[in-house]
């Protein structure tokens, strides 16, 4: 937490995205003890994105587990909402709420935060509270597509797709390999199917309630090897070489259908935004782009998701995401046309942050 260390990894940061075009990133959750870093990161810099804390993932208390470094437990909702305004003491004005998140703290939190004018967004997960409650109580950013599926399944419908586990996937419950996230969520979208009802309404009142989503696509594509790059596996959850073809190609069919509800939510006029969570989030970002190219929305709009709605996503709509008089001076200049062909997307380009070209030279 020196100066001069802070400003090296700072420089580390930089490199990471800007290169790609990305000059703003709003966190997804780290540690407090880094928080004298991310602090002084929101410090704006032409040399490296303007960034936008979150605190750490807030959760609520669970028996016999520990939390990770990113999250804080939060024991009850009073708990949750004095943690929220010493954030926002902080300076920071984005609130990140995680599934681990009971009612209560989970309340707490998105009330105060609410109070306070903060932006808020959430990753709801596993029926620890669902995805159509937390609209019900106001929530309206929402991150990733693939939790939809766990949260609008029946009782009866995990008993479903467990039983036909050992048919479809070609193993025997629990014998589930590390891998178990990039299996089991698209079974379960190939169980829902690319017209299920209740995923219907669920984007209906996305629409009603005038919420985003942030599909982060890349993070399943490139372990089904149908992304733009690949990052190397972390640890052995994300090693999906092991597959075998049945696995593989069940995996990649439940994934089509989830991209065909991101179409979905496009058509249906709901905003939404580019996210990463997953290494190397630069080229991911690009990555991204392209895999909404595939699922069929037009380059026009995919630039329009990833620049002007998810400026409007982190609460800064005003500053940046187009190019207007008083908004920042950030421009990327590409060599091809990604308009004409979406390749170029991924070719040489020009950056400029705040209305200085960046360079990447320490």
């Amino acid at each position: 937490m020196e100066p001069d260390s802070i400003e090296a990894y700072r420089r580390v940061f930089a490199r990471a995205y800007m290169p790609y075009g990305v000059t703003v990133v709003r966190d997804a959750g780290s540690s407090e003890r880094d928080m004298p870093m991310l602090l002084k990161w929101m410090e704006r810099s032409p040399t490296a994105p303007d960034f936008y804390a979150v605190g750490a993932h807030l959760i609520s208390a669970q028996p016999g587990r520990s939390p990770l470094p990113w999250q804080v437990v939060v024991a009850d909702s009073t708990a949750a909402a004095a943690k929220v305004r010493e954030c926002y003491g902080l300076g920071i004005r984005n609130i990140k709420l995680y599934w681990r998140l009971r009612e209560p703290e989970f309340k707490g939190a998105l009330f105060e935060a609410q109070k306070l004018g903060m932006n808020v967004t959430g990753h709801i997960d596993l029926q620890v509270m669902t995805i159509d409650r937390a609209l019900d109580l106001g929530l309206r950013n929402f991150e990733h597509i693939y939790p939809i599926a766990y949260s609008l399944m029946t009782p009866a419908g995990f008993d479903s797709v467990g039983a036909e586990m050992p048919r479809t996937l070609g193993i025997v419950p629990p014998r589930f390999p590390p891998t178990a996230l990039f299996m089991n969520a698209p079974e379960l979208w190939n169980y829902l199917g690319p017209t299920n009802p209740r995923v219907l309404a669920l984007i209906a009142k996305f629409k009603a309630d005038d919420a985003s989503l942030t599909p982060t696509l890349h993070v399943f594509a490139q372990r089904l090897g149908l992304a733009y790059f690949e990052s190397a596996p972390r640890d052995s959850t994300e090693d999906t070489s092991v597959w075998t073809a049945q696995q593989r190609a069940r995996a990649v069919e439940g994934y089509r259908v989830m991209a065909s509800y991101v179409k979905r939510m496009y058509s249906a006029g709901i905003r939404l935004n580019i996210g990463t969570d997953t290494p190397d989030p630069g080229k991911a970002v690009l990555s991204e782009m392209l895999l909404l190219h595939d699922a069929g929305i037009p380059m026009a709009d995919v630039f329009r998701i990833a620049t002007l709605d998810s400026a409007e996503d982190i609460g800064h709509g005003e500053e940046y995401g187009s190019i207007e008089v008083g908004k920042r001076a950030d421009l990327i200049l590409f060599d091809g046309n990604p308009l004409e062909n979406a390749h170029d997307l991924l070719g040489r380009k020009t950056v400029v942050k705040d209305g200085v070209l960046w360079s990447g030279v320490d």
